[in-house]
Parts: C-alpha cells; structure tokens; sequence
C-alpha cells in the first residue's frame, strides 16, 4: 500500500508542477529546427515525460507483482 500512496503523491506533485508552470512561465518562443516552440510548452513536455515514466515504472511494478504472486501459488 505505501507504493501506491507514493505514487499519487508523485502524480499530485507532477500536477500541481505542471499548473505552476503554466501560470507563472510566459510563452516565450524558441527557434527549434525550422519552427518555434514555447519555452513553456517545452518544459511541460518535459515535467509530461517524467509523469509517463513514473506511470509505467509502478505499473511495470504491479504487474511483476502479480507475476511473482502467480509463481508462488503454483
């Protein structure tokens, strides 16, 4: 259960981050290749990354979770 507990945790602080970053960053844009991208677009980009890998980090930890269970009762 403390994983669990952690990982809301860490989505809760990857929102509250990601909202902080909207407020208070303009939308400076940066020339990228042929374009431009806002400095704030690509630092949500960024904190959006490290949320998708928290994500599948703890359900990759679930399943192997689950796995170890299946292998015990057998």
């Amino acid at each position: 259960m403390q994983k669990r507990k952690r990982f809301y945790v860490a989505i809760t602080i990857y929102a509250a981050l990601g909202l902080l970053i909207w407020v208070t960053m303009e939308d400076v844009p940066l020339p990228v290749g042929n374009g431009h991208i806002g400095i704030r677009s690509l630092t949500l980009i960024v904190l959006a990354v490290f949320a998708v890998r928290t994500v599948l980090h703890f359900r990759a930890e679930q399943i192997r979770g689950e796995q170890d269970e299946e292998e015990v009762s057998s």
